[in-house]
Parts: C-alpha cells; sequence; structure tokens
C-alpha cells in the first residue's frame, strides 16, 4: 500500500509532537513537511528523525528546504492529509490554505470552526475534503453520531480551577492556573481550560461540526477526563466514549478513519469514572457569558470573544494583569464589537474583525495595567 503524504502544521506543539508520535508507531504514513513557530531546535529533530524535505518556520535550519508560506508548503508537497494544530487565529488562515491542497483536515484548530466554521465548510465541501476533528470531545461525539439524534454532551475537566475556593480563583497566579488535573496541554489552552473558554469554543465547534442546535449541545465536568463525550438518541439509547485522557488516540484515528489502527493503553474496569458535574456559573462565569452570545447568532461576537482571550490570556501569562481580568477584558471587546453591528459575509471580514478586535483588547489591558 502507497504510503499517505502528512503535512503537521504547527509540529512543534503539543498536538503536533503527539501526532508525529502516532505517525511513527503506525505504518503507511510519510511526514512531507511541517510547519512551527520558534521552536527550532524540535522542529530541526523533527526534520532529521522523519526525513521531512519542506519546512515553513521562524527560524531557519540547516536541513531541509524552507518555505515562505503555508500555501507553498502544501504545494511541494501535496500532502494526503493535514494535521491543523496551529493555535489560535493563525490557525483559521492555515486550515482555509489546508482545505485548497489535502482530501483530509484533520483538525485541531478549534478557532477554525469558532471564527471561520461557515466558510471553512462551505470550502471543504465545494473542495470535497474530509474534516476529521481531533479533539477528544468531537472526536468523541464522530465515533457516536448516528442520525436520530436528541442531543450530546461533551465533557470537561473543570481545569486548575475546578477544586479552589471561589474567593480564592481570582488571586490565582499564572504557575497555578497551568496545573491542569488531567492533560498536559499548551499554556494558552491550559488557561482555558480553568476559565472554561475553551469549553465554549468546544460547544460552537461542536454546533458547526455536527449541525446541531446550541440547546441540543450540553457541558458537564467529568474529573478525570475518562468520558469524553455521550450521543442520546431518539429511541432512548444513551452511547458513551471513554477511556484514559491521551490525545494519541484521537489523533489516531483522524489519520486512518475508518479503520482503528492506532494501538493505545486499555483501561481495565476498575479504571472507569463516569462521574458527571454540573458546571457553577459562578465559577466558569466566562464560560456562561459565552453561551449567551450563541443565542444570538452572531459570529462577530464570536471572532471578538477568540481574539480577545489570546490578547488577555497573553497578558496574565507574563503577569502584566490579573485572573480576573481576563473575564472582562473579553466582555467590553465582545460588547464593544456587537455595539458596531458589524457584517461578518465573506472571509475577509473575519480577518477584519480579529483584526480590529486585538486593537480594543490592547486598549482595555491598557487600563487594568494603568488601574
Amino acid at each position: 500500500m502507497e504510503e499517505k503524504a502528512v503535512v503537521v502544521l504547527g509540529a512543534t506543539g503539543s498536538i503536533g509532537t503527539q501526532s508525529l508520535d502516532v505517525i511513527e508507531k503506525v505504518k503507511g504514513f510519510t511526514v512531507a513537511g511541517i510547519s512551527f513557530g520558534k521552536n527550532g531546535q524540535v522542529a530541526q529533530d523533527i526534520l532529521n528523525k522523519f526525513h521531512v524535505k519542506y519546512y515553513l518556520g521562524n527560524v531557519a535550519l540547516p536541513n531541509g528546504t524552507r518555505v515562505e508560506s503555508t500555501s507553498e508548503l502544501l504545494e511541494k508537497t501535496h500532502p494526503d492529509i493535514v494535521v491543523c494544530a496551529v493555535p489560535g487565529f493563525d490557525g483559521v488562515k492555515a486550515t482555509l490554505d489546508a482545505i485548497r491542497y489535502a482530501k483530509r483536515i484533520a483538525l485541531a484548530t478549534k478557532e477554525s470552526m469558532v471564527c471561520a466554521g461557515p466558510f471553512v465548510k462551505e470550502l471543504a465541501e465545494k473542495n470535497e475534503v474530509e474534516i476529521i476533528p481531533v479533539d477528544s470531545e468531537h472526536s468523541a461525539i464522530f465515533q457516536l453520531y448516528e442520525e436520530h439524534i436528541d442531543h450530546i454532551i461533551i465533557t470537561a475537566s473543570g481545569g486548575a480551577t475546578r477544586q479552589i475556593p471561589l474567593d480564592k480563583i481570582n488571586t490565582m497566579l499564572p504557575d497555578e492556573i497551568l496545573k491542569h488535573p488531567t492533560w498536559n496541554m499548551g499554556k494558552r489552552i491550559t488557561i482555558d481550560s480553568a476559565t472554561m473558554v475553551n469549553k465554549f469554543f468546544e460547544v460552537v465547534e461542536a454546533h458547526e461540526l455536527f449541525n446541531l442546535p446550541y440547546d441540543k449541545i450540553d457541558v458537564r465536568i467529568n474529573p478525570s477526563s475518562f468520558v469524553h463525550g455521550i450521543v442520546f438518541l431518539k429511541d432512548g439509547t444513551i452511547k458513551i466514549h471513554a477511556g484514559r485522557p491521551d490525545m494519541r488516540v484521537p489523533i489516531g484515528y483522524a489519520l486512518t478513519y475508518p479503520s482503528r489502527v492506532y494501538e493505545s493503553y486499555v483501561s481495565p474496569v476498575e479504571e472507569f469514572d463516569t462521574r458527571l458535574l454540573l458546571v457553577e456559573k459562578e465559577r466558569y462565569p466566562l464560560f456562561f457569558y459565552g453561551l449567551e452570545i450563541t443565542k444570538e447568532d452572531d459570529l462577530a461576537k464570536r471572532i471578538a470573544f477568540n481574539s480577545a482571550d489570546e490578547i488577555a490570556v497573553e497578558y496574565f501569562l507574563t503577569r502584566k494583569i490579573t485572573f480576573e481580568a481576563i473575564n472582562w477584558i473579553i466582555r467590553e471587546v465582545v460588547e464593544k464589537i456587537g455595539s458596531e453591528a458589524i457584517s461578518v459575509s465573506a472571509i475577509d471580514d473575519v480577518f477584519e474583525v480579529d483584526k480590529l478586535s486585538r486593537i480594543y483588547a490592547g486598549e482595555f489591558v491598557k487600563k487594568f495595567i494603568n488601574n
């Protein structure tokens, strides 16, 4: 069988490196190209280990051929599959570029669906491209999905704030927030788990991927992250997807679908944890604020939410603002964008709203720093 060519966008990040772990373990794939940010040493190790010819990165490397853009990387490599693991809004353009070249997108960049879902889906349909989710929750629903769904549950860990007294949360420092109880992830997504902004994004992603109304998507906390998703069918059947938290499992499924080739740890029944806890509004106000936004079906506000979160989290990580300030900065930016009644009718509008939102976020951040 001919090997499938894979390009990993965001190869030096958490999802990228785990994707390469899977590719190394599963036969039938070759790494045709990678993109990365500033982590040149890890990128060089990848080039050497997987004999990668082309790369896109902010650092020039002694081996491999450097290209100038994602489009050029994809043009030269002709990939069968692209793993989209570029973090943040940068991943939106990367995903749109990938859809023009590959026949399957293993999608880990949830911002693509949050900020540009309608455009991503339209382009994928036009180019006959499969979008297979990599997020553990959406991979779970994808694997359980069938006709006659009544509703679904996607689970959350609750992040580092889950068991902290409410009056202590707002004063927590970055080092404390970055201690995720179950997953080993990048810094921003770990912070977003503590605010459950990440789970709001995942609700939007589920809405876009599975064409489900928001009122058919529920969220519960499973403290061990053992349960990833639940599908409730109209005949009363309940299907649960569970297993030890390991991102390599959904990555493997996205690469090899419809086959199951990747092998991992199989949990004994003694490890099963199916506890489902309600999400506390007082503990995760931004999550519930996000749900309020979904009622308006305002794409501009979704874009603004993501942009403001990126900026606020960056300042929090450098200790220039408090954890509490993330909440207020996001709200201010979203309401500001909402007051301008911006229409997002084309992909160019998505990038314009993101740009404007970042300007507003910078202005609001300054107020908190000065105070």
